[in-house]
């Protein structure tokens, strides 16, 4: 039984929004998958309604409803994998390289693909596919510490 003077546990949708939008702390592979599947399915959903909520606004309302939802996927996608990256005793940093070196890679790959410089595109978009599986493998099959670290206990 729980004393009167013990901080009450946090509340499941607190932990959920916390696992979507928190830095602090460290998640597992289970966790982290998902964190990822929550990410697809609110810029999802945000996607869906974003036409209906922008009707008879013009074109600013889509600019504005396409930066909330960016923004908000961009805030989702770096809070669960920097947490998967605590577990693997890695600093914030390293989110450059999982998160965004792939992605930017491959935009890059596109932008030579469209000005037919071939060759570059596809290193480039070669260079973004191993990039993507070293991510999905390191942040989703290798364990994380098992110990408590710098970034907090084991999960």
């Amino acid at each position: 039984m729980a004393a009167l003077t013990d901080t009450p546990a946090r509340s499941r949708f607190g932990t959920f929004i916390n696992l979507l939008f928190g830095y602090d702390g460290r998640i597992g592979r289970l966790y982290c998958f998902l964190g990822f599947l929550a990410f697809v399915a609110v810029t999802g959903f945000l996607s869906g309604i974003a036409e209906d909520a922008t009707a008879g606004t013009g074109d600013i309302g889509r600019y504005v409803a396409l930066v909330l939802i960016v923004g908000t996927g961009l805030w989702m996608h770096s809070a669960v994998t920097i947490k998967r990256l605590h577990d693997r005793d890695k600093a914030a940093g390293w989110y450059l390289i999982y998160g965004v070196a792939p992605f930017a890679l491959f935009i890059a790959g596109i932008y030579f693909w469209t000005v037919r410089a071939m060759e570059v595109a596809s290193i480039l978009l070669v260079l973004s596919f191993v990039g993507l599986i070293w991510a999905i493998v390191e942040l989703g099959f290798l364990r994380g510490t098992s110990e408590p670290n710098r970034f907090g206990p084991a999960p």
